[in-house]
């Protein structure tokens, strides 16, 4: 290659006007204050529940790792319930459900809430390559680059702020799972958002190939490959749902066992065995210094909830039993692994741990010169963790059993309900609990009953931090 390639020359090559700060990325920079933004929508959710007790949700956590084998170094209990039930696609496409669970990033807790419109895995990791600076001898080449890396940074700032504000519309009109993100972008209500979004990211993907193609021309071959994969759209899939058949295509994530295949086996007597787990209030508090979190995140979200008229309500009296004992059975669950298609380079990501960064970023931050920075990885970073795998399980019963006066207290409301919250596990009883078969024992005070729902619920998930997730 040789300089008169490139016949723009710039007119200071100092190392100062090479450094010049241009646009801030509020990708990069933001990501942690749209996580606590998050958090605080969930804290209004229960705004008026203050005095619950989370308790439960950590004797929950220590029940599945010891009854299902599952490790705190990286399962995450997950809510609200979702279900596992995403239709099968032809190749070349994904449902929307699908890939906002997949591509979403977890939250840094133990026991995190999904929110599907979260920020994904491949704009970090795309992200993340934006950072690796791409070394070149040629002043003109390096020009071209700054001046591609603005643009791009300018365009990936307009796709972040169209996303945030259908994301902040979303959270105000969905206030539970269903529809995911995607889907309520292509329902009437999101349908203005998708439209801008689809503009900005056009633009933005224009921005990414060209600054892509420039660092291809640059002395670091791997990162040139990574760009490359990253950006090819032979490697993405579009939507599997007519509604956001004009969105661009997205990055492609493949799981294991196909749901409705998953559920035949079941009933077939195939599947996977099942479980028992339960605990009673009485036992301590978990400590989840011991998980991969390594600290306590509050639990957002009500422990014990009983429908009644279409209507989800506190229930009091189990919250305030400290005797009470909970036993869980499902007649089946697994492990369903979750991974990015070839667009992502693992290989190439655990090579970059240690950087090199551009100027301005760290890998995982720090007080001193040498690591003081926007950190690139950790739970203040913008590319911090990715799943890759969930747990499922299929037909949960439960066996509740409380003191006389709880027990008393509750029944009416229990013959009433139309479905029951335990944690993240959602029993159904569509046509009342009486017609599902569900029972009240006044000798035991044991309330018991089994989910009519025939669709797996999603327990929790696999996690791995980034950039060393073995994916």
């Amino acid at each position: 290659m040789s300089e008169s390639e490139y016949p723009y020359v710039a007119g200071d090559d100092s190392p100062e006007s090479q450094d010049d700060v241009g646009p801030l990325s509020q990708f990069r920079h933001g990501a942690q204050d749209r996580r606590l933004l998050e958090v605080a929508r969930l804290d209004a959710g229960i705004a008026a529940n203050t005095d619950f007790d989370d308790k439960p949700w950590g004797l929950l956590y220590r029940a599945l790792i010891d009854s299902i084998g599952l490790s705190p170094d990286d399962f995450q209990l997950t809510y609200p319930a979702t279900h596992w039930d995403w239709p099968r696609a032809q190749a070349g496409f994904i449902p929307a459900a699908q890939y906002d669970f997949c591509a979403t990033a977890p939250q840094w807790s133990a026991i995190g809430a999904y929110v599907s419109s979260g920020d994904t895995v491949h704009q970090a990791y795309q992200q993340f390559l934006n950072v690796i600076p791409a070394q070149t001898e040629y002043r003109s080449l390096r020009q071209h680059l700054h001046d591609a890396d603005d643009a791009l940074v300018t365009a990936t700032n307009h796709y972040t702020l169209a996303t945030t504000a259908a994301a902040s519309c979303y959270a105000n009109q969905v206030g539970d799972h269903p529809p995911t993100f995607s889907e309520w972008l292509g329902s009437e209500r999101g349908r203005s958002y998708q439209t801008r979004i689809i503009a900005a990211q056009v633009a933005m993907n224009q921005a990414q190939a060209h600054y892509g193609a420039l660092v291809a021309q640059c002395e670091l071959p791997g990162l040139g490959e990574a760009q490359r994969r990253c950006g090819d759209e032979r490697l993405h899939a579009r939507f599997a749902d007519l509604n956001l058949i004009r969105l661009p295509k997205v990055p492609d994530w493949r799981i294991e066992q196909d749901a409705a295949d998953w559920v035949a086996k079941v009933e077939a007597g195939q599947g996977p065995a099942g479980v028992t787990l339960g605990f009673s209030h009485r036992e301590a508090p978990y400590d989840f210094a011991q998980t991969w979190a390594g600290r306590r995140g509050r639990v957002r979200q009500l422990f014990w909830q009983v429908r009644i008229d279409g209507r989800w309500e506190r229930i009091d009296e189990f919250e305030f039993d400290n005797k009470l004992e909970l036993s869980l059975d499902f007649q089946a669950v697994d492990r369903i692994g979750i991974r990015p298609g070839e667009w992502f380079d693992g290989d190439f990501a655990r090579s970059m741990i240690d950087g090199p960064f551009m100027p301005g970023y760290s890998p995982f931050g720090g007080d001193s010169i040498e690591t003081r920075g926007q950190p690139v990885f950790g739970e203040k970073g913008f590319f911090g963790l990715i799943k890759n795998g969930m747990c499922v399980g299929y037909k949960p019963s439960f066996a509740i059993r409380t003191t006389t006066s709880t027990f008393r207290r509750f029944v009416d409301p229990f013959k009433a309900a139309t479905g029951l919250r335990i944690g993240p596990f959602t029993f159904e009883a569509e046509a009342g609990s009486l017609a599902a078969g569900w029972k009240a024992d006044a000798a035991t005070q044991t309330f018991t009953g089994t989910s009519t729902c025939r669709r797996p619920l999603i327990i929790g998930t696999t996690v791995s931090e980034l950039p060393n997730a073995p994916v």
